[in-house]
């Protein structure tokens, strides 16, 4: 055995160890974030919690409505916030307008109504439902 070869397998070893308590320290600082947070799921896990796609968590996670937390290479969220967006039953979709919201939809969309649209909109009459023969 040549000495460059010995020293060589020396450095890759320490290299080993140093790699080694690397992960060692960050498994568990894992550990202690997910006693925190009350355990950690992927973003799968969390969406068939919260029964939306996994694409929705990381927009969420974007969003800070949930906490990212990268360990070993991975990406997790807390099971407390997941399960706390779970019980706050948000409802899907865009939030109900006032009234006001309302009337300056309706305002926009008739300053785009033109007059000939309007007056062939009054004389024609709508078509009546067809009576089902018994």
């Amino acid at each position: 055995m040549t000495a460059s070869s010995t020293f060589g397998n020396s450095r890759s070893v320490e290299e080993n160890e140093s790699r080694g308590s690397k992960l060692l320290a960050e498994l568990r600082q894992m550990s202690r974030v997910s006693m925190r947070e009350e355990g950690l799921l992927n973003q799968a896990q969390a969406a068939a919690v919260l029964d939306v796609s996994p694409r929705r968590i990381a927009e969420l996670v974007e969003l800070g409505k949930l906490c990212r937390f990268d360990f070993l290479g991975r990406t997790y969220v807390s099971v407390r916030e997941v399960l706390e967006r779970r019980s706050a039953e948000l409802k899907a979709g865009r939030p109900r307008g006032s009234v006001g919201q309302k009337i300056r939809r309706a305002a926009k969309i008739l300053g785009n109504y033109d007059a000939v649209n309007a007056a062939i909109d009054a004389i024609t009459p709508l078509p009546k439902k067809q009576e089902r023969k018994k």
